[in-house]
């Protein structure tokens, strides 16, 4: 496997990242070897071990002081592959709270009223798109486009940057030059509703 503990910390030296978005589990479905005997997933031994090497994961940006998010994993087309992605999602959930981390819950965005795995659903205008390769696994570019719409808000308030078509703050605007008499726009003296004059008129309709 791919031993992100031992292998990470010189990524950050080399990339020195702003923040880091945490994302994996689907390939993590297969047994370890613990005390010479190959342990099953989910097992008692298989989930504390588990929990271990995701805590270690965010001991280590913690301790780096490097801002990060946990995205959780979504739901999947088999049940029993659905079944494991809620186990490892409250061990993500765990780490990440556990070490100043954000976890950030996908797995409604991805699932019907029921809770169950959709293929197709609304993308993050409300239409409806394919969001789902039809091995049930992938993401379509729509799927891609509605996993970072997730992560989009948090990552920027973790970076103190502003949201999309935020205005920008008052403190930053130029000073407005006072408008003189001379500039103002003409105007219409106000008028009754139910002035007779309105229409061209003298008396009201009806009487």
């Amino acid at each position: 496997y791919f031993n992100w503990n031992a292998e990470l910390p010189a990524m950050m030296e080399a990339q020195k990242p702003a923040a880091v978005i945490v994302m994996m589990g689907s390939n993590d479905r297969q047994q370890m070897k613990l005390d010479g005997a190959s342990e099953a997933v989910r097992s008692e031994k298989w989930l504390k071990e588990y929990q271990a090497r995701a805590g270690a994961l965010a001991d280590l940006l913690e301790e780096r002081k490097i801002p990060y998010l946990w995205m959780g994993m979504p739901a999947f087309k088999t049940a029993k592959m659905t079944s494991d992605m809620l186990a490892f999602n409250d061990v993500y959930r765990g780490a990440a709270q556990a070490n100043k981390g954000e976890f950030i819950d996908i797995w409604d965005g991805f699932v019907d009223e029921q809770g169950a795995y959709v293929q197709t659903g609304p993308d993050v205008s409300g239409q409806p798109v394919k969001l789902r390769a039809g091995d049930g696994i992938n993401m379509t570019k729509q799927g891609k486009a509605k996993l970072a719409f997730y992560a989009d808000k948090p990552l920027r308030k973790l970076l103190g940057l502003a949201a999309p078509g935020a205005g920008l703050p008052v403190e930053s605007l130029p000073d407005a030059a006072p408008i003189g008499p001379a500039e103002l726009p003409d105007r219409t003296p106000p008028m009754s509703l139910s002035d007779p004059e309105l229409d061209g008129g003298t008396e009201l309709l009806g009487g």
